[in-house]
């Protein structure tokens, strides 16, 4: 994964040394604090020392900076685990809108749209820091339109799935984090269900994960799932759904029907999810 990458961002970062006369470097009081292990709540201090937490809970000594956050959380950045900030953030490295909601990482490549090469994308980021920390899946429309060109609207040939899978395992090698697909979308819409799992097990190959915009969200909603559930029992793959909705009035309360398809494919060792 991306060398600068932390997945699990704590707090605030700092970078310094202790002065004399000053146990730590900050100490945040009194905040109610969610760590992210899942775990209670609970009231306490957090002291940082460089780029550490170095204590938790009922924090001695004196910070060079005190914090008083009482009356408020304090919990590790929250992952956006579905970002569309793929360029602009290089417009907005600040970032504003994602870490003023507590955002520091960002999921980017999504719906079947990334980069390619990935590999050059991160140079960039390398050259041009951001406020934020970045992972990106791999865009099977993407790898698509740039091997298929204009002639996108039919399925692929073998040797045009070859060519895809090669660039999805270079964009794997540069860090992604697996693939994504938007299969109600061109080109992608006219792939068939070989072709992603094909592409898919590239993916697994190197312990990534497949998430996709389905096939439909309405007419077709329960023969995308059962495409999505086939496509991780096929690759062997985690598989995520993205952004989950039944947008179709006769699909309205349906969720528990929904809830227990996914439970019953979990029961069968496919690692499925939804946001």
């Amino acid at each position: 994964m991306f060398k600068y990458f932390n997945l699990f961002v704590l707090f605030f970062v700092f970078i310094s040394a202790c002065d004399p006369g000053f146990d730590h470097d900050i100490v945040i009081r009194n905040g109610t604090i969610v760590d992210g292990s899942g775990a209670h709540r609970f009231q306490g201090d957090i002291a940082i020392n460089g780029n550490s937490i170095s204590s938790v809970g009922s924090v001695n000594g004196i910070g060079k900076k005190e914090i008083d956050a009482a009356g408020k959380i304090v919990a590790p950045g929250f992952i956006d685990s579905h970002s569309h900030h793929d360029w602009g953030i290089f417009k907005e490295p600040a970032a504003l809108a994602a870490v003023s909601q507590g955002i520091t990482t960002l999921f980017i490549g999504q719906d079947g749209f990334s980069n390619y090469p990935l590999s050059d994308y991160t140079r960039k980021l390398n050259r041009n820091p951001v406020a934020v920390n970045i992972a990106s899946f791999s865009g099977h429309n993407s790898l698509r339109e740039i091997v298929l060109g204009k002639d996108f609207r039919r399925t692929a040939t073998e040797s045009e799935i070859q060519k895809m899978s090669e660039m999805l395992g270079a964009d794997m090698e540069a860090g992604a984090w697996g693939l994504s697909s938007g299969l109600e979308y061109d080109p992608g819409i006219y792939s068939n269900s070989e072709e992603v799992v094909e592409l898919a097990k590239v993916a697994a190959k190197k312990g990534g994960r497949y998430i996709s915009h389905i096939r439909s969200e309405d007419r077709y909603f329960w023969k995308a799932v059962d495409e999505i559930i086939s496509i991780g029992e096929k690759a062997q793959i985690p598989v995520q759904i993205s952004h989950m909705k039944l947008a179709l009035q006769s699909l309205l309360g349906k969720t528990d029907e929904l809830k227990g398809k996914l439970d019953i494919a979990r029961s069968k060792g496919i690692e499925i999810s939804a946001d």
